[in-house]
């Protein structure tokens, strides 16, 4: 199941401040209503949100895992 990260999550990923933060969590937002998905403000799926930022494959993973945004094997 796919999980829902909140602003300090994604900023803390991103290394940017909560302001910018919820700019890219209500633009990633608008891309998911766009095709059709209901979305949470303030709230994003993080599967989506890594797949955007080019982190979902190779070893990008390892930062991902190393701040807690993916599970470790």
């Amino acid at each position: 199941m796919n999980e829902i990260i909140t602003v300090e999550e994604v900023a803390q990923l991103c290394k940017v401040k909560t302001g910018k933060a919820y700019k890219i969590m209500r633009e990633l937002n608008n891309e998911l209503e766009e095709k059709g998905y209901i979305t949470m403000r303030g709230r994003i799926n993080k599967s989506y949100l890594l797949k955007r930022l080019g982190i979902e494959g190779g070893n990008n993973v390892i930062l991902a895992r190393s701040t807690g945004l993916l599970p470790r094997k």
